[in-house]
């Protein structure tokens, strides 16, 4: 049945509109191309640069400005007093970086400890200065009942973060900020919540150290062993792992490494930490809190202890017995042998490749290459017999 002239005409009108709101629409929205040559270069500045004197400018720098930073570990690692450490050191402006010498303010969102008996006491310890650490809290229909919620309360953090000059924002944990309803196990929930925030903080200039627990799985990647979604990966800038391992005299030792470095450069060296006992008075008696002390460069990487962790028992104890063999082996040699030599007498003892490496790894040899070509010869030294001629650095290729 054909339509009657009425409706043809109403059709004709409806398609004139949606092709004129289609041209308006395209109006709007354009594709707008800025050749290369146009773009501002501009260096990458730096939060935390612990760049030894005489190398490159900014060469070790471990954590932009401005950006999304995950620090993570298992329980009893440390990683709220490395926060606590942060806070310190940026309220006093002592941190190696951009802000050295300029105090600035810290806002810290914790979640799972509490002020009066924790953070303010490990304050304290650490030796920031309290009045430019600030508490987040939400007020809500006149009471403070609610609490900080992302992204719901992004824009708010943002304009307080500018009021208060605050240069850092500590998460701790970063997982417990984000909304209930949010699946955190979803990456793209997570980056929806997360990517608003790290906008904010480009805008309002003030770096975010959000804190994360590892999951008790058994793989060697760090990054992988974080809890909660693999958003994280995606969205920070920088990652800082700790672990602890068993030393050969039975101690045990934290280890803190670079694991992820977006703007900077990767296999800066890690470095040991120890986790203080200190008493804080107070006027109702002591308080008995830890803090995070800084130690001195190390070989080991968190990597390397997950590794080792990942290793079934027996191959451990064969690792153990391969190292001192290891250890005896160049010593006996005057701290030093050719890579082909080692794997020789390796393969005689029935000593895998992978436990050698691991061994090499665990006593920190160092690797320096001579020659050229079908003359070229890998050195394996013990660290305190490699030449001095140039800085030693382990060498991890295989």
């Amino acid at each position: 049945m054909k339509n009657p002239e009425w409706a043809e005409d109403v059709k004709a009108e409806s398609d004139a509109r949606t092709d004129e709101a289609q041209q308006e629409g395209e109006q709007k929205r354009h594709l707008v191309l800025t050749p290369a040559s146009k773009v501002r270069i501009r260096p990458v500045r730096w939060l935390w640069d612990t760049t030894p004197e005489g190398a490159p400018p900014t060469s070790h720098g471990r954590i932009p400005l401005y950006s999304l930073v995950l620090a993570a570990g298992g329980p009893g690692l440390g990683k709220s007093q490395y926060g606590v450490w942060m806070t310190a050191r940026i309220t006093t402006g002592t941190l190696p970086g951009e802000l050295w010498g300029q105090p600035r303010g810290v806002i810290y969102a914790a979640t799972e400890d509490s002020w009066e008996f924790t953070i303010a006491p490990r304050l304290v310890a650490a030796g920031a200065d309290l009045d430019l650490v600030f508490r987040i809290d939400v007020q809500d229909d006149g009471q403070l009942h609610a609490r900080l919620t992302l992204p719901m309360d992004t824009s708010l953090l943002g304009q307080a973060a500018e009021a208060y000059s605050v240069a850092l924002l500590v998460a701790d944990p970063l997982l417990s900020l984000i909304d209930k309803g949010i699946n955190d196990y979803r990456a793209a929930e997570v980056r929806q919540a997360l990517e608003p925030l790290v906008s904010i903080a480009e805008r309002y200039h003030f770096t975010i150290l959000g804190l994360a627990h590892f999951t008790k799985a058994g793989v060697a990647d760090p990054l992988s062993r974080i809890a909660g979604s693999g958003a994280f990966g995606q969205l920070i800038r920088s990652f800082i792992a700790f672990a602890r391992e068993d030393t050969e005299d039975g101690e045990q030792r934290f280890v803190m490494s670079l694991e992820k470095n977006n703007l900077g450069r990767l296999g800066l060296p890690s470095h040991s930490y120890v986790i203080q006992p200190v008493t804080v008075d107070t006027d109702e008696g002591p308080s008995y809190v830890s803090r995070f002390v800084l130690g001195p460069e190390t070989n080991t990487s968190v990597r390397d202890v997950m590794r080792e962790e990942s290793v079934p028992a027996g191959d451990r104890a064969e690792s153990d017995e391969v190292r001192m063999w290891l250890r005896d082996y160049l010593t006996d040699l005057g701290g030093s042998a050719e890579n082909a030599d080692v794997m020789k007498d390796a393969e005689k003892r029935k000593y895998s490749r992978p436990t050698i490496y691991r061994a090499k790894t665990k006593l920190g040899l160092i690797t320096r290459q001579s020659g050229f070509g079908k003359d070229r010869k890998s050195i394996w030294y013990l660290p305190e017999a490699a030449p001095t001629d140039e800085p030693a650095k382990p060498d991890d290729t295989h």
